[in-house]
């Protein structure tokens, strides 16, 4: 039957997309950004753009799951609510997110557990960014680039008062969200203002929340641990919104934005422990055009950002966040050396991380400088685009004293505790990242890309100075402050295909590492002391250390699009990577290959989509990780927009198959299923 089931998928299934959403190499893509044709930096193109229907049906608190189902591109789950995204096997510091181009700051990337500080209610349309043009935003976006787009500051000046809105509800976890935003413009000036409100329930699930090998491999978890058919404690509540406010004059344009976002979830593994997270964020923005005949525009983006982030035990903050900081990008677009273009810029940034309570990571300072530069120049049909970033990095931590935990059960009870202190550590890096492609028509219906990279990224600060236990995940993490810079050189080779609405393209790619900073499973544990229900217990957790390894990436994309008939469409889907550490053995949370292929079809103001997707079993495993099985995921939407009303309605169904869903790229695969059978209900529109 399984062997039937892997035949079907092959013939056809698909990830829920519209035909309009192809690769670059497969059709000519918009950089407008929402319906109003607003433009975006023109400069960068995104491999893969979510828009219109498709943005606001995938709208979540997780942009993992939002992003889940493009090629290359998988969900590092903690439930439904919370997960950032995984880009070829790839995570945390390795994917950048940005917010209209400069990086969203949050501490998301130190935790599978952290929730990322936005909510896509507010947004207009989010990009995928890889190859030489992702040089722009950060030498470290080895992975590739997340911009998430809003018009809170708008970059042209339109007249009148127009917005949108949207209401959901239903699904696995029973949520309720709703959006409104509105823009008004008149006498060269724009004013923006949005809130949005979001709140979950916990999660239902097919079974149990524990999965059998887990279960067998441990004597101490059972099947129930964290709940049957409903998972425990996986509420979210999330609500926010920004105020903004633009000018537009002669050849140019300023403006200033404030955005709030807040948001409380239960923290899975803990029944009755939630995380607090408060995110505040001033941007501003000014922008001069035409200065001369070489120099087309000269833009400066400045961002401030006061994150906290705080995890709750028995009414009190076990372990707390907080960031605190600016960043400054200062830029030129100029056609100094070709017609095609190129930019110039400096990024500056300055940030504070420290903790009031718990011994996680010490107070710390982090400063960086960047030049960088991209040209693109065009030979006659072949496009060739390069780019050249310097990034210099310092970080200042002070002293600290960690609760690594006892080394043995014995040591628990005698009370001594194996306590680790370190002494205030200066560390500095010098980066350099370049990388060269092209693209060329090679026949009528033929496009050849091909791109080189050498990129290198500085360790982040939680990579080398965090130590002890990590509440929320179970686990001791280890940083190393002697951990070298990850440098990796890649080659990627894109096959595309055009011929009316049939499309197809192909991207194989290598990324070899001679130094890859790994979380590692070093299968080892140490005993904390725990309280539950007024006794005190010794629990043995993992310790994960980061540490350099020599490794290699290689996989695939692929996608296509067959125009059946005038209303129908099938397009199909797959991706797969491999990922080795050289000294041995595979790295850990790999995605497994997948494949997805379904059924697009429109009739006047409906249309509908049938998908199927199937991951298969994932056997290659890094240390101390076990086998997570295949699955198939079956969902259906359907749209329908309102004649002469701007109102567009639709029906989403997801894991229709009712299947138990683990995905291998989760710290939480053998501890948390995905979502049952469910179905939303959502109505947007726009005035």
């Amino acid at each position: 039957m399984r062997r039937i089931n892997y035949v079907l998928v092959l013939l056809a299934c698909t990830a829920l997309q519209v035909k309009a959403d192809e690769s670059i190499f497969l059709k000519e893509l918009p950089v407008t950004a929402n319906p109003l044709g607003l433009s975006n930096d023109e400069m960068v193109h995104p491999i893969h753009i979510m828009q219109g229907a498709e943005l606001e049906r995938n709208k979540s608190s997780s942009l993992g799951e939002m992003l889940d189902n493009i090629p290359g591109v998988n969900n590092s789950a903690w439930g439904t609510s919370i997960g950032r995204p995984v880009i070829r096997g790839m995570d945390r510091n390795r994917i950048k997110i940005l917010n209209n181009g400069t990086e969203l700051r949050d501490v998301s990337n130190m935790s599978g557990d952290h929730g990322v500080g936005y909510d896509s209610l507010a947004s207009e349309q989010i990009e995928i960014i890889r190859g030489p043009e992702s040089i722009i935003y950060g030498g470290g976006a080895i992975g590739g680039v997340i911009n998430v787009i809003d018009y809170r500051i708008h970059p042209e000046f339109v007249e009148g008062i127009f917005g949108k809105y949207d209401a959901k509800t239903g699904g696995a976890n029973n949520e309720n969200s709703g959006s409104l935003l509105i823009d008004y413009g008149a006498d060269n000036l724009m004013f923006h203002v949005d809130v949005y409100k979001r709140d979950s329930k916990n999660l239902k699930i097919p079974g149990a929340s524990v999965s059998k090998r887990l279960a067998e491999s441990d004597d101490e978890i059972s099947r129930d641990e964290y709940g049957r058919d409903t998972l425990q404690n996986s509420y979210s509540e999330t609500e926010g919104g920004a105020l903004g406010a633009s000018y537009f004059f002669h050849k140019g344009r300023t403006g200033i934005s404030f955005a709030r976002h807040e948001q409380e979830y239960g923290t899975i593994l803990e029944d009755e422990a939630y995380i607090d997270l408060e995110s505040s964020n001033i941007k501003y923005e000014l922008e001069l055009q035409e200065l001369s005949k070489l120099i087309n525009h000269f833009k400066v983006k400045l961002s401030y950002t006061d994150y906290e982030h705080k995890e709750i035990e028995d009414n009190a903050t076990a372990l707390d966040y907080f960031d605190q900081g600016g960043d400054a990008k200062f830029e030129f677009v100029h056609s100094a050396f070709s017609k095609s273009g190129g930019v110039v810029g400096v990024d500056l940034n300055s940030f504070r991380f420290s903790q009031e309570n718990g011994s996680f990571a010490p107070n710390s300072q982090r400063k960086g400088v960047a030049l960088y530069a991209m040209e693109r120049f065009n030979f006659e049909g072949h496009d060739l685009t390069v780019g050249l970033r310097h990034d210099y990095h310092d970080y200042n931590a002070n002293s600290f004293t960690s609760d690594n935990g006892y080394a043995t059960p014995e040591g628990a009870e005698g009370g001594d505790e194996t306590e680790t202190t370190f002494a205030e550590t200066e560390k500095t890096f010098n980066v350099t990242s370049a990388s060269i492609g092209s693209s060329s028509q090679i026949s009528q219906n033929w496009k050849l890309g091909f791109s080189l990279s050498h990129t290198e990224r500085a360790p982040s600060h939680d990579e080398l100075f965090v130590y002890g236990e990590h509440h929320a995940t179970e686990i001791i993490e280890q940083g190393d402050r002697s951990l070298k810079s990850e440098r990796s050189n890649a080659i990627d080779l894109t096959l595309g295909w055009v011929s009316g609405d049939n499309t197809f393209s192909m991207t194989p790619y290598y990324k070899d590492f001679n130094s890859y900073i790994a979380l590692l499973n070093t299968g080892t544990v140490q005993y904390h002391e725990h309280e539950h229900e007024g006794e005190v217990e010794y629990e043995a957790l993992p310790v994960y250390r980061h540490q350099n390894v020599p490794a290699e990436f290689y996989g695939f994309e692929f996608q296509g699009n067959i125009d059946i008939a005038s209303n129908y469409g099938l397009n199909y889907w797959g991706d797969f990577v491999r990922a080795k550490n050289k000294d041995g053995g595979n790295l850990p949370r790999i995605p497994p290959l997948t494949l997805g292929t379904g059924l697009y079809y429109q009739w006047n103001a409906l249309n509908a989509n049938l998908g199927l997707v199937h991951a298969f079993s994932q056997s290659d495993l890094g240390p101390e990780e076990l086998k997570t099985d295949d699955y198939t995921d079956l969902s259906m939407t359907l749209n329908y927009e309102f004649a002469n009303s701007k109102i567009n309605a639709y029906v989403k169904g997801t894991n229709l198959l009712d299947e138990e869903i683990r995905l291998h790229t989760s710290f939480l695969k053998d501890k948390v299923l995905m979502g049952e059978r469910a179905f939303s209900f959502g109505l947007s529109g726009s005035f």
